[in-house]
């Protein structure tokens, strides 16, 4: 019984942690812009099926992304923003996350 308190103690603090080491940069400066168009790969999948080993390829389609690097005195992090978002930034810009959702 102590031994299951003692880890659900250990792990609630984990999970504290974890949600308060993210932080979420809500204004800044875009240092950064990065467009990636859409690609598609095959990866593979490797099974086992009555004690057989097989390969299957599957087929993965990744859309394209246009993303931001916004900086503060808090830190920085990427943005997704869309293509016309995107097109009106310039490095050097200032923006804030709640205009941006307006």
């Amino acid at each position: 019984m102590v031994k299951r308190i003692i880890i659900a103690v250990i792990l609630s603090i984990c999970v504290l942690l974890l949600t308060a080491c993210k932080s979420s940069i809500d204004y800044g400066t875009v240092t950064d812009k990065q467009y990636t168009p859409a690609r598609q790969v095959y990866s593979p999948l490797i099974t086992i099926v009555n004690k057989q080993t097989r390969i299957i390829l599957r087929y993965i389609h990744h859309p394209q992304m246009w993303c931001i690097y916004v900086q503060n005195e808090n830190g920085g992090e990427w943005w997704n923003v869309t293509e016309d978002y995107y097109n009106s930034m310039e490095i050097g810009d200032f923006v804030d996350r709640s205009e941006k959702d307006e």
